[in-house]
This record gives C-alpha cells, structure tokens and sequence, in this order.
C-alpha cells in the first residue's frame, strides 16, 4: 500500500465518523475523495478504519445512534499506518493560573508566568509520545514534557514585549510534521510606566505662581492610559491633557498657586493597569524680602575705613539666598559678588576710605526664589585715625636692572609698614622705611606698602589701624637686547 499523509481541516463541512460497533477502538471515516490527497468532493467515498483523536474521550465514545460530527476549525491529521490512524489536536490555549483567567491571544496583558495548556485523545494511546515546547524560536527536536500543560515559573517570568508559545507533539515512532505545529502569541506587559522629567522638578522654588506642572511619560508595551492616570496638587485633583505622540503630560494652572510648599501626587497606569506613584513638592514665592542694615551698630562716627555692616534680613517662605553690598546704590558689578547670608559682615571698605566725611552704604537682599528686597541703606562719619602711605624712591618705570629699592613713608609719626612684591605675601610689620630686592625675572613687577598705627598700645597693628589704601608702584624690568633696541627708536623718531 502506497503510504499517505492526509490533513484535514474541517471548515463548515457536515461530515460523520461511525462506529463499526459500540464497543470497538476503531471507527469509520467518511471523508470523500478530498480527504485521500484532493480533488473536490462528490458523492464517491473511500471508506477505511482509523484510529481518532478528539477533544475529549466522551466526544467520540458516548453515543446513542454511534454517529458522531467533525468538529469545525479543528486539524486532523489522518496517519495511513496500520490499521490508518486519525489524531486531533486541540486549540492551544493559555491562562493566568490553572484556574485563573483566560489570556486573549494577541492582547496586552500584564501576567508573566501563564499556564498553557492542550488536550490530546489517542487511541492506541502511544500514538503521541510526549511534546516539546519553546518560546519565540520553533521547538527543538527533543522532548519537554509528556504533559499537556506547561506552566511558566514566576521567576524569571517571560519578559514584558510579543511572544509566541510554540508546543511539537512527537509520535511514538517519528517527529511530526511541521503542519501539526501549535502556537500562541501571547503579549506579556510586567512592568510599570515610566514617569520623569517632572516640572517643576522636585523641591524647586520658584517666583512663578502660574507655572505649569508636567511630565514626560513612557510605556514600552501596551502604552499610558489617560483615562485612569491621575494628579493631584495639595489633594486636588488636576485635569490634564496629554500628548501620547510627545509623551507629555500637562497641567496649566488657570489661577495662582498657593504661595509656599505645593506637593504633586501623580499615579500613571499603563493598558494593562501596571502604575507607577510619584511625589514631589515644589515652593512658590512671590514675595521680596524685607530687612534693613547698620554699620558698626548703627554707630554715628568710625575712625577706620573697615567697618562691620548689621544685616537684619527677612523672609519667611523660601529663605535668603544672599546679600549685595554696595558704596554707590548702584548694584552693577556688586551682583556678581554676593556675599553668603549672615547677620554680621565684617570689614566692608567704606567709599574714598583716605578721606574723611559722611559715608554711605547700600544693600540688597535675595532670596532663594530669586526675588530682590528694595535697596536698603546706612550712613557713618569717617574720622580718620589711620595714617597714610607715600613711596618716596623707587626704580625707574623700564630698566635692565634685577635689583630694585624702596623708600616710603607715613603721614604719622611712630607707624610701623608693611610690605609685598607681586603676588607675595605681606611682610611682618617693621618701622623700617626701605625695602630691597635683587635677582628679579624679566617682565612686570608691583611694589605695595602700607603703615599702620598702633591706637590701642597693644603693640599689634589690626585691619582697622592700618592704612585701607596701600601705596603702589609699577616697573618693568627688561633684558639688555630689548633696551638698545628702544634706545634705537628713540633715536629713529628724533631724526
């Protein structure tokens, strides 16, 4: 007998299996000429004994008139072995757990770890030896499993992203053919959306009371679900648009938020109902500080040109952030140096320090949500106790010479000086009146003295007993070759 391998899928066809008798494994297969290798149907059928695979073993033995219906959209597989077998295969199908939920085939859903499951009826009942299962690449040809379930563990789970559950059934005595492959795609979404980029960012401060709130939100698989996302600000709850092409979502505050702490509550669903709860709060300030400032206490005269500024500063939202000082009222440059909020700062330069008279002092508090108090201000009388310094000789303005000599002097009498070259540090105060250097480089070089005049007798010369005005002087020292050629020039332009 020429050996044939015949698949049928029944579609809407009535076709009828007997039974030879009630008792009997074996059962008469009326199939027609379509069913023994095509051509269309007719009224001639080849009758032959098969053995035949149901949905159930009550399918196929429970029966008064011993006539029984292929059933529609299932595949026979009509093996012409000895005696010619039949095996079906049905739907294969997945759920949560073994009781759990049915899994729609190529839908987003949230369970990792499904239950697959098959059923298989035989007769003889080694027809089907055992199965082989994989995901998302065909079956190996081995066996997995002689069961007809195979349960994902929880852990590691399937990965969120489409799959496809693929199970092989193998013979007793062959792999099977391709064609009798089951699969199930299954769309698996484990993990939770993906919220960042909120605005205004966690513990901001702000002087925007209309500022909008947002967030950009991601979800790889089935995608953000507006309609059951939320936000709430101070327990309020927001209506937002989102852009799913931009990822954002937005708030605009049609009215002023509540100036101080506001705290944002967002949960975000995905399709499948994984979410995601962020919280953060943010300040709003609207408010300048307020305050004012002293000097020396609020003293009328001071006999040094350092002096200590009194800061009384207020604010009670968000905090100073820092404090201007200025001699001018103008805040040009001073807004490039602030000085970190304190309530005393110690030895401020009054205006023309060397001159006696009314001096003023200004200033300027901001705080930390960048909002600028008025300008404040304070006057003092300076009434100079502090000498004053004068060079008398030094070295010419361009010279060859390493060496150089320093002579100077004070406006008082009994003053101590202190000296510096460059970028050194000041000398150890002395009564001597000259200073000498020797071995300088080429290139530019800076002299400062300064005296100082011991008013309390401790013998020790502080901030506010010496001069606030170091006298200075500047000199080039340059190589002989460069000096004989500007004697050169000299010489060129006289001509």
């Amino acid at each position: 007998m020429k050996l044939l391998i015949t698949i049928f899928l029944v579609l809407s066809i009535t076709t009828s299996l007997y039974a030879l008798e009630i008792s009997s494994s074996y059962y008469t297969l009326d199939l027609g000429t379509f069913a023994q290798g095509g051509g269309p149907l007719s009224s001639t059928n080849n009758v032959a004994t098969y053995s035949c695979v149901g949905e159930s073993i009550g399918s196929l033995t429970e029966s008064i008139s011993n006539k029984f219906s292929l059933l529609a959209g299932q595949l026979y597989l009509i093996l012409p072995l000895a005696p010619w077998k039949a095996v079906l295969i049905s739907d294969l199908r997945a759920r949560t757990e073994v009781l759990g939920p049915l899994i729609t085939e190529a839908l987003w859903q949230k369970d990792n770890d499904p239950y697959f499951y098959w059923s298989v009826v035989t007769e003889p009942e080694q027809i089907v030896s055992g199965f082989s299962v994989s995901l998302d690449a065909k079956p190996a040809h081995q066996i997995n499993t002689t069961a007809t379930y195979y349960q994902f563990p929880a852990t590691p789970g399937i990965l969120s992203g489409k799959h496809t559950f693929y199970v092989l059934p193998f013979t007793s005595d062959k792999d099977w053919d391709e064609n009798s492959l089951l699969k199930f795609e299954i769309w698996v979404d484990a993990e939770p959306p993906i919220a960042s980029q909120m605005r205004p960012a966690p513990g901001e401060i702000t002087a925007n009371n209309i500022i909008p709130i947002s967030c950009n939100l991601y979800d790889v698989d089935s995608g953000i679900d507006p309609t059951m996302t939320s936000l709430t600000l101070n327990g309020n709850t927001l209506y937002f648009t989102y852009d799913a092409a931009n990822r954002l979502l937005k708030f605009t505050p049609a009215s002023p938020l509540s100036e101080g702490k506001n705290t944002v509550i967002l949960k975000v669903y995905d399709m499948v109902g994984n979410y995601v709860v962020k919280g953060w709060d943010f300040i709003v300030d609207t408010q300048p500080p307020s305050g004012g400032i002293k000097i020396n206490n609020a003293e009328e005269v001071t006999h040094s040109a350092y002096v200590f500024i009194n800061i009384e500063a207020k604010e009670s939202v968000s905090g100073i952030k820092a404090i201007y000082l200025s001699n001018d009222g103008v805040f040009d440059t001073e807004l490039n140096s602030p000085y970190p909020y304190a309530p005393l700062i110690s030895n401020w330069l009054l205006a023309e320090p060397d001159v006696d008279g009314n001096k003023t002092v200004y200033a300027k508090f901001e705080d930390l949500a960048g909002n600028f108090s008025p300008t404040y201000q304070a006057s003092i009388t300076l009434r100079l106790l502090t000498p004053d310094t004068r060079i008398i000789s030094g070295p010419v303005s361009s010279t060859e010479e390493t060496a150089a000599n320093f002579k100077y002097e004070a406006s008082k009498p009994n003053c101590k000086f202190s000296y510096k070259l460059d970028n050194q540090e000041w000398s150890a105060w002395s009564v001597s009146t000259e200073a000498s250097f020797s071995g300088l480089a080429t290139g530019n070089h800076y002299f400062y003295v300064k005296s100082g005049f011991d008013l309390n007798g401790n013998d020790l010369i502080t901030i506010d007993e010496e001069d606030a005005t170091p006298s200075q002087w500047v000199w080039t020292v340059k190589g002989r070759g460069e000096i004989e050629k500007e004697k050169e020039k000299i010489l060129f332009w006289r001509r």
